[in-house]
């Protein structure tokens, strides 16, 4: 795939990513069908679904909200499993050059699957509006009943993703030169540390989707990167992204917190519940600053490494040897947390094969407990590690023919 074969291999894989898209798109369409069939006011899902044509099945509630968060879910699926690739090929390397190649392809997978990963919380967002809209069961059914240790697990992992994914950037700035010089407004970490107080503030007033929550969350957001210009007081990168790594735990605390330490609120007591002068922690204003917290935070540190690599010196293939963990733990997480959600989304639709018109009481049909569903999520992820890495070592080895060009001492970071 050189030379003139180049743009062939360009247009077979954009060619290839518009067929999985539309195939993704189309098996959407019996998958949302199943959560949410078409209804209309006044008529019975029976009755109107012996009207309906195939687009209106098709078309019902969720499908686009579901097309989106799995497109999105993929593209960050694909950015870490070519981070996952690139971890085993750096760590398989033997020389310089292949070493700087796959610290490169390590360096872009991460940013294509965190950049993809600061959208996914708002795709889910949509999703979870949507089914909610379509039955207003569903809701307490997901978060506070049957299924809400799924969205425990779910807040520790995407906690821990984000938390590996700032990980990566604090032990990529180590390979940067002169990276001690690069600085940022103060005001970066304080709008840090303020923002899951006051957006929870803030939204608790003006609940989502009145606009005046706006008019008080967009100047603190924008603060850094416009006000902080002419405030002469400036903390290291090193700094930010510590107090980055800081504010990341909060937030997952404060999206973990639930509003009873028990199972399901079928089973909570008054002695069970969160006290009541926390209780705001447990309300979805909280769990909103939480994961806008969580998005902030990696953006503002990816900007301060932007810096970094434009004003400093990199040395590609000199990344600490850890990193190439992380690329494996991120890629494993997600593919795990992609498991978990999956499960969720076929749950909701409770004793039915397709809700609210196909019942199913047979034996199989049960809503399994996190345990349960865990072992078969982390068996499944198991068994796809195993087949990418025997794919790898297969098919991708180093070998001595491949020629890259010689990377081992430092070039400026924006050089080709």
């Amino acid at each position: 795939w050189k030379g003139e074969k180049k743009a062939r291999h360009i247009a077979l894989g954009v060619l290839l990513n518009l067929i999985g898209t539309i195939t993704l798109f189309v098996i959407d369409g019996p998958t949302s069908f199943m959560n949410t069939p078409v209804k209309a006011e006044g008529i019975s899902p029976q009755e109107f679904l012996a009207t309906a044509s195939l687009w209106d099945k098709i078309f019902n509630y969720s499908w686009m909200p579901l097309n989106l968060h799995r497109l999105v879910g993929n593209v960050t699926f694909g950015g870490f499993v070519a981070g996952l690739i690139a971890a085993y090929m750096f760590m398989g390397a033997k020389k310089d050059e292949e070493r700087a190649y796959y610290d490169w392809m390590g360096f872009v997978g991460n940013l294509i699957g965190v950049g993809a990963l600061l959208f996914l919380p708002f795709m889910g967002y949509l999703l979870a509006y949507e089914l909610c809209d379509y039955d207003a069961s569903i809701c307490p059914y997901m978060m506070a009943d049957q299924l809400s240790m799924f969205f425990e697990m779910q807040g520790a992992m995407i906690g821990l993703i984000f938390l590996a994914s700032n990980y990566y950037i604090w032990l990529s700035m180590k390979r940067i030169e002169g990276v001690e010089k690069v600085r940022m407004t103060i005001l970066a970490p304080v709008v840090m540390v303020l923002l899951p107080l006051v957006m929870t503030k803030v939204m608790t007033d003006y609940p989502v989707p009145d606009p005046t929550s706006l008019a008080f969350l967009l100047p603190l957001l924008l603060a850094p990167f416009t006000v902080g210009r002419f405030i002469p007081l400036t903390v290291s990168a090193r700094t930010v992204i510590k107090v980055g790594f800081l504010m990341v735990v909060v937030g997952d605390a404060i999206w973990l917190t639930p509003h009873g330490f028990v199972p399901t609120g079928a089973k909570l007591v008054a002695e069970l519940e969160l006290p009541s002068d926390w209780n705001f922690l447990a309300l979805m204003p909280a769990k909103n600053s939480a994961a806008f917290t969580l998005v902030f935070v990696t953006v503002v540190n990816y900007v301060i490494y932007n810096r970094a690599i434009s004003q400093g010196t990199i040395v590609w293939g000199k990344i600490d040897f850890a990193s190439q963990f992380v690329l494996i733990f991120l890629a494993f997480s997600a593919i795990w947390t992609m498991g978990l959600m999956g499960a969720v989304r076929s749950l909701l639709r409770k004793y039915y094969h397709t809700y609210n018109l196909l019942p199913d009481f047979t034996a199989e049909s049960f809503t399994p407990t996190l345990s349960y569903s865990a072992w078969w999520i982390t068996g499944i992820t198991v068994v796809f590690y195993a087949v990418v890495s025997f794919a790898i070592i297969v098919t991708l080895r180093p070998s001595d023919s491949k020629g890259h060009a010689p990377e081992g001492s430092p070039v400026p970071a924006g050089s080709k």
